[in-house]
């Protein structure tokens, strides 16, 4: 048996609370972090609110420290997480995808469809475009 936690513990200890879950997201976009990166990063109160999330991302085994007292993340997909794609320093949410992907058949179809079956392709991708902009604008303002 695996001595990972599993995914609705993740969800209801990190998930649940709004700083932890801000402090493991500052940690999966950078990757690498001192307690004082963390406390400056995450935006948190004290570096003694950070030394505890962190150690409660530890027990949670979200985080590895090393002997020199750094914290390395340990990525998982759990709870909104599991929306995103990491990219870089990036976290971006799976809607952004989709609206490269409707904007790619917009643009597309612009140039090689017939006048009828263009417009109703445009009209389509312009509106799986617009939802799916809702979308990662939304999900952008969750973890920010």
């Amino acid at each position: 048996m695996s001595d990972e936690p599993a995914e609705d513990v993740l969800e209801r200890r990190v998930g649940g609370e709004y700083a932890t879950l801000r402090v493991y997201l500052f940690l999966l976009k950078v990757g690498v972090a001192s307690v004082r990166d963390v406390y400056r990063g995450a935006g948190l109160s004290s570096p003694s609110l950070a030394l505890h999330h962190l150690e409660k991302l530890e027990e949670l085994k979200l985080v590895r420290k090393d002997e020199n007292g750094v914290y390395h993340v340990i990525a998982r997909k759990f709870g909104v997480i599991r929306f995103f794609h990491k990219t870089g320093r990036w976290l971006l949410p799976r809607s952004f995808f989709y609206m490269i992907l409707y904007a790619a058949i917009a643009v597309t179809s612009a140039f090689l469809l017939s006048s009828g079956m263009r417009d109703v392709a445009i009209i389509i991708s312009a509106i799986g475009f617009t939802t799916s902009l809702i979308d990662t604008v939304l999900f952008l303002r969750l973890i920010d």
